[in-house]
């Protein structure tokens, strides 16, 4: 079985008002049990030998790095606007921390691009927008609150989005 690629954004470990903001995590009566159910759903499709690709935004306050040890695979960092700690921690965690990353004919981000770098992307995965997406299918929202709190195959939404765009 060959290893795999994910992608998850805003996971906001730690963020107690998340569970109020967000309709997908309302549910959740306390940040404990959010994140308790962040890791195992991650933990569920993840692999030891997986690669997860984070689009911003992974917690809120310092003890929270206590969860991205309890998450399988090797964690791979595009930094959100929430992502503010020292780099030093956030490395003990991802192998990779990048601001942005061509991957293929897509561009990583955590904020979506301008519509006019699509010359040079066929797609942006991004974050940022939690439960709102753009009117673009060269758009990808793989905000947790999209992707039911779990990430998502790399290889699968990639073509199958590339051929919704370019059939």
């Amino acid at each position: 079985m060959m290893n795999e690629s994910f992608a998850i954004a805003d996971l906001h470990f730690g963020h107690k008002k998340i569970i109020t903001y967000e309709p997908s995590r309302m549910h959740f009566l306390t940040i404990e049990e959010h994140d308790a159910e962040l890791v195992y759903r991650w933990n569920s499709v993840v692999r030891k030998l997986d690669t997860v690709w984070v689009l911003g935004d992974v917690l809120f306050g310092k003890h929270s790095f206590q969860h991205l040890s309890l998450l399988n695979g090797t964690k791979k960092l595009i930094l959100g606007n929430h992502d503010h700690y020292q780099l030093s921690l956030y490395q003990q965690h991802f192998s990779k921390i990048y601001g942005s990353f061509k991957l293929k004919d897509c561009i990583l981000t955590h904020i979506p691009i301008h519509p006019s770098q699509f010359h040079r992307f066929k797609l942006n995965l991004h974050g940022h927008l939690h439960s709102g997406v753009l009117d673009d299918l060269r758009y990808v929202n793989v905000s947790a609150e999209q992707q039911n709190l779990t990430p998502i195959l790399l290889r699968t939404l990639i073509s199958e989005r590339l051929e919704k765009v370019y059939s």
